[in-house]
């Protein structure tokens, strides 16, 4: 359990965070340079420290200083893309980006709240919902629009988009009660299951409407941002279905469906957008590029796969063992793309 919450702590602030800190740094308009330069510094270092912390105790109170210094570290961070952002004009992705440094902001109530709930003795279903609380708006609320922010950014920079603009509310406004979704593994009262579906129905109508509206530039995206609205597309069908009770039920007693639909969101529809920001533009690693997006591929599939398959009785062989092999080929992918910006930089 320590290498698990090791693992996703320094996904969450070491990867994600990171580079979205790196990007917005030369993204939005040139000012408080030096506020980032610190920023990256502290989340490196908080974020190295979690990694080590957390892998030999756990949550313990070095972990738990660590965790607080980078929550303080992405308040500052929103400070200053917030009054960067005032410097834009009305654009789909100033919109995209604002409503995720909210969610950014709002996400941290889980953490906090732990601390909370812990000193009252608490635990079970609210303490379980807190941590819910935190992934759903880290994931859905901050990364993912602002990886969609980032897109709109490159892509739809010329225009505001008006026929959009109530649906972009529609998306960006559903992700509130969406974090109902996450609740449902506790089989809740009724309305809940209501919002729950409503809000999950809401999401993908927006979703696909504006997929719809702007499909003339959504034919001219790369092959790898096509992939991201693949990813989210499969995403947003997947949290409508999961709203039925006896669905919901069930995806509660599968592990491996939460932890696909985790990495769907990670390795699908976020990091791609980091690597196109970050290396595609920068070197041409067009055969690394496909093999990332084919283990990625891969490593959800697999995960979605063996809990349908358990429903009659099939397990897929040596399953854990393929799951390791493709964790190890994306160290070394990794590793490939570390090399290449250092030849380039030689």
């Amino acid at each position: 359990m320590n290498i698990l919450h090791a693992h996703s702590h320094f996904a969450f602030a070491g990867w994600v965070f990171l580079a979205f800190v790196l990007i917005f740094a030369n993204k939005l308009p040139v000012q408080h340079q030096k506020s980032f330069s610190w920023i990256a510094l502290l989340t490196i270092l908080s974020s190295y420290g979690m990694l080590v912390s957390f892998s030999i105790q756990g949550y313990k109170l070095i972990s738990i200083i660590l965790s607080t210094l980078f929550l303080f570290v992405t308040y500052w961070f929103a400070y200053v893309v917030l009054g960067r952002l005032r410097q834009m004009g009305q654009l789909v992705s100033k919109q995209l980006i604002k409503a995720s440094i909210w969610f950014l902001i709002l996400s941290s109530v889980g953490p906090f709240a732990l601390g909370f709930l812990k000193v009252l003795g608490y635990s079970g279903v609210v303490y379980q919902n807190a941590i819910y609380f935190y992934l759903h708006f880290q994931l859905n609320g901050w990364m993912l629009l602002a990886a969609l922010g980032l897109i709109a950014l490159e892509f739809l920079k010329d225009q505001n988009h008006q026929p959009i603009s109530t649906w972009l509310k529609l998306f960006i406004g559903s992700t509130l009660p969406l974090f109902f979704i996450f609740t449902l593994w506790a089989k809740p009262l009724q309305y809940v299951y209501i919002i729950a579906f409503l809000s999950a129905l809401l999401h993908a109508i927006s979703w696909f409407v504006m997929l719809f509206k702007l499909r003339k530039r959504t034919a001219k995206l790369p092959y790898s941002i096509n992939f991201v609205v693949l990813a989210i597309s499969l995403k947003v069908l997947f949290q409508v279905i999961i709203c039925l009770p006896e669905v919901s039920s069930w995806v509660a007693s599968q592990r491996n469906l939460i932890i696909g639909y985790l990495h769907l969101i990670t390795l699908g529809c976020i990091t791609p957008v980091l690597f196109h920001q970050l290396i595609l533009k920068t070197i041409q690693t067009e055969l690394l590029n496909r093999f990332y997006l084919l283990l990625s591929f891969a490593y959800v599939f697999l995960l979605f796969l063996q809990p349908f398959l358990g429903l009659y009785a099939v397990v897929i062989p040596y399953y854990q063992d393929l799951l390791f092999i493709i964790s190890v080929l994306f160290a070394g992918l990794g590793l490939f793309y570390y090399l290449r910006l250092r030849l380039l930089r030689v």
